[in-house]
């Protein structure tokens, strides 16, 4: 094999490892002993002649000029993974590694079920669900695809974004607390509140009635969580009032572990985008992956 091929693949290994934080990570997700990942970056490094990473027992971090190669070992990876899929939509039966990101909550209530049907109805593609809650960078981590819950449609260049479904919201508090249930939303001053993030000061609630009359409850939380299942589960244990989707809280409704409060005012839904890189063409499992979801998922959401 020429020696240059050993250079790209070691180029590639050297990426990886600080995609994922350090070889242990590195190690597992491409199935090879960390000695050897370390030794193959070590002999990367002997070549080019400079130190890539610095390294301790815990973590490794990128030297200034590894900083400067890791810009193109990535770029190296993306044309790497553009090619594969490239040959992956090639023909008419999907095929290749779908790698997908959705936050947690969502992952493992719906698109769990979603996903593993899809790969059953088409065999030949292979799917990787990322639950992190936190947003990813879909170009620099080499995903084809992110679910996310936002107000509004993205305006990064870089990526496009595809409606895909409203998210309805609704207030909901534990049995015991619903004794003593608002009225109306100014109400909802006099008890526990918890809010979705992770940035501790006001929160705001904008609700509507069915006659359009809107109200503003702005409060600090008792507690928050960047989880909205955590946040269920807060309410339903007796913390406060959530305001969460309802698909996440129908079973818990039907059967009185959780009570829906003013029923009568809602909160702007929530919409689920469909976020890919923008790129020319995309692989016939994506494609098709998109449409399976856009038909599927919105009964699954109400």
């Amino acid at each position: 094999m020429p020696n240059y091929v050993h250079r790209l693949e070691d180029l590639l290994l050297f990426s990886e490892v600080v995609e994922k934080g350090g070889f242990s990570a590195a190690a597992r997700v491409l199935n090879m002993q960390r000695s050897k990942l370390s030794r193959r970056v070590a002999e990367l490094e002997a070549r080019l002649g400079v130190r890539l990473l610095q390294r301790n027992t815990r973590r490794v971090s990128l030297t200034p000029m590894g900083e400067q190669i890791h810009a193109h070992a990535q770029a190296l990876a993306r044309e790497a993974r553009s090619v594969f899929d490239l040959a992956a939509s090639i023909g008419d039966v999907p095929a290749g590694m779908l790698r997908i990101t959705a936050p947690a909550s969502l992952a493992s209530r719906v698109l769990g079920g979603l996903v593993a049907r899809f790969c059953v109805d088409h065999p030949r593609v292979r799917v990787l669900l990322d639950t992190r809650d936190q947003i990813i960078d879909l170009v620099g981590e080499g995903y084809d695809l992110a679910f996310r819950a936002q107000a509004s449609s993205l305006t990064d260049a870089k990526l496009n974004a595809l409606e895909i479904a409203p998210v309805p919201l609704a207030l909901v508090c534990s049995p015991a607390m619903a004794r003593s249930a608002p009225r109306h939303p100014r109400d909802l001053a006099a008890l526990p509140l918890l809010a979705h993030g992770t940035q501790d000061g006001p929160h705001t609630w904008r609700l509507t009635a069915p006659a359009g009359e809107m109200e503003s409850v702005e409060f600090q939380p008792r507690s928050l969580s960047s989880n909205m299942d955590t946040l269920r589960a807060m309410a339903g244990a007796g913390l406060g009032v959530a305001l969460v989707p309802r698909y996440l809280c129908g079973p818990e409704l039907d059967q009185g572990g959780l009570a829906h409060i003013l029923p009568g005012w809602s909160a702007a839904p929530a919409r689920i985008y469909a976020v890919m890189p923008a790129r020319c063409g995309e692989p016939l499992a994506l494609k098709r992956f998109l449409e399976y979801v856009a038909a599927e998922l919105p009964a699954r959401l109400i």
